[in-house]
């Protein structure tokens, strides 16, 4: 259901084209939203549209942020944000455009939006299966990858006195990824006993860490510095 919503979400009207000057490098696919389809196919109102609870969205404005391929800077200071819930990094020439484009997945491009990296990674050797990963810190032996989940929920509408109406929303998932040099990913469970598991070649001091440190498996920042001290304990 999911994909069938990011597709008439974001996907409605779409077009192919060319930059004259970075078309040699990466395509650009012409967005927008059609709200009138949507309208006959979820009944989802304009006021629906202005009143969804949460975003979709990392950065909710466009910033700035340049592409690379190959390592290679291919387009700089281009306007960007990650749409988690389409899988998709969108950008725009200028930030008082209508229409905006999302870049074509190539597990070759990424781009830096201000000082977040995304990177997209096919699965099973799949472009159409695979998604858009946030680097968090890139280590000798294991980086951090972050990948974001975000779901529609329809509103609900009580029946009874019983019953509490709530509005449609964007629920949000986070998953955090051990990935090794040969890109190979651990998923990180926010439970501390699996996620010792997961490091067991060095489950003890890891225990040992979490505890001396009080480490909040919830908390980005101290996911960071638990896999930064994970890597130093590798030979």
């Amino acid at each position: 259901m999911k994909k069938n919503i990011s597709i008439l979400l974001l996907s409605l009207f779409s077009l192919v084209c060319f930059s004259q000057t970075e078309g040699a490098y990466y395509q650009l696919q012409v967005k927008k939203i059609d709200v009138e389809q949507l309208n006959a196919a979820f009944g989802i109102t304009d006021a629906d549209l202005a009143n969804i609870e949460g975003s979709p969205y990392s950065n909710e404005n466009f910033l700035p942020g340049n592409i690379y391929k190959s390592d290679k800077v291919v387009a700089a200071n281009k306007l960007m944000r990650y749409n988690a819930f389409a899988d998709e990094i969108e950008t725009k020439t200028n930030s008082n455009d209508t229409e905006y484009g999302a870049l074509i997945k190539d597990p070759n491009v990424f781009v830096k939006i201000v000082n977040d990296l995304y990177v997209f990674i096919p699965f099973e050797d799949s472009v159409d299966k695979g998604h858009y990963f946030q680097i968090i810190s890139e280590e000798k032996v294991f980086d951090l990858y972050k990948k974001t989940d975000v779901t529609y929920v329809p509103p609900f509408f009580a029946k009874t006195s019983y019953e509490t109406s709530k509005p449609a929303k964007f629920d949000k998932e986070v998953t955090y990824y051990l990935v090794n040099k040969n890109g190979v990913f651990y998923e990180l469970p926010s439970n501390k006993n699996k996620l010792i598991k997961v490091m067991s070649s060095h489950d003890k001091e890891i225990k040992n860490f979490i505890r001396m440190n009080r480490t909040d498996l919830d908390e980005e920042k101290d996911l960071i510095r638990l896999v930064s001290y994970y890597n130093s304990l590798q030979n």
